[in-house]
């Protein structure tokens, strides 16, 4: 078995050094090495690129520091997939963010095509210590989004933090998509989301109980939440609401027009980083 890696690009701005308490602990958390990775015109010596970074004594304890030349983001994801269990640890953006109002274009280059999980981490957190208590999946109730519910219960339990799954309903106003665009198998919606007590036993019984079947997770050890209205939005709501630390979304690849609202709306006010795991569509 490969040892985990988790990687995090640097440009040497300030910013992109908001991603690193994340990468920090969760390498721990993953027992992971942490590889720091700067991609520039030339190569520099060891010292004068640690302080180009402008990385600490204790951010190297047990990190490795690489350089490469090349296209950012094509050298991440290349470098990503040399190795079997990479997780990728990045800031949204260095600059001005230029996909949709939230990624940078490296950003949005990585996420698309890393192939592997990719943690993001908006620069307005800084860099004060991060810790991982409390964990929330956004569910849509489909196999696929079942997917990253495994990655993300082994995550919480090594950390020893809460997992929540939120499964957002429509409004009663919100059409409903075409029968032939659900997914075979999905979980439909409480009728009754607006009055819980009718449904809602049942329902939360029948949502364990699918996944647990689709994913090697104890039930018990999960908690389901519900919420109504727009997805992002009830996403957001609830990280803030409930101290959330990390909100892991399953993703189907695409950040074209209307496609990953959930995601979109999350990098651009989620109180917490962002773990995004792609799904096969």
């Amino acid at each position: 078995m490969s040892t985990p890696i988790i990687l995090v690009p640097l440009d040497g701005s300030l910013h992109s050094l908001d991603a690193l308490p994340v990468a920090h602990t969760l390498a721990a958390i993953k027992h992971a090495t942490l590889h720091v990775l700067q991609i520039r015109d030339r190569s520099l010596p060891p010292l004068m690129l640690v302080k180009e970074l402008g990385l600490r004594e204790e951010d190297l304890r047990g990190t490795v520091v690489e350089q490469r030349e090349g296209s950012p983001g094509e050298q991440i994801c290349r470098a990503a997939k040399e190795w079997e269990d990479a997780t990728i640890v990045m800031c949204t953006h260095a600059g001005s963010p230029t996909i949709a109002g939230a990624l940078g274009r490296c950003a949005a280059h990585v996420l698309t095509n890393a192939g592997c999980p990719v943690v993001l981490v908006r620069p307005e957190r800084g860099t004060p210590p991060w810790d991982l208590k409390a964990a929330l999946v956004a569910h849509d109730g489909t196999p696929s989004t079942s997917a990253c519910i495994g990655p993300a219960a082994g995550l919480a339990r090594d950390a020893g933090a809460r997992l929540t799954v939120l499964h957002v309903a429509a409004q009663a106003t919100e059409p409903m998509p075409a029968a032939s665009a659900v997914e075979p198998g999905t979980i439909s919606t409480p009728r009754y989301v607006d009055q819980r007590q009718h449904e809602w036993p049942a329902w939360a019984s029948e949502f364990s109980d699918r996944l647990a079947s689709s994913c090697p997770i104890d039930p018990s050890t999960l908690r389901l939440a519900l919420a109504v209205g727009d997805p992002g939005e009830a996403v957001v709501r609830y990280a803030r609401e409930h101290e959330i630390d990390l909100i892991v979304l399953a993703w189907h690849g695409s950040l074209k027009g209307e496609r990953a609202r959930v995601l979109k709306a999350a990098l651009l006010a989620a109180p917490c980083p962002v773990m995004v795991l792609q799904i096969a569509t």
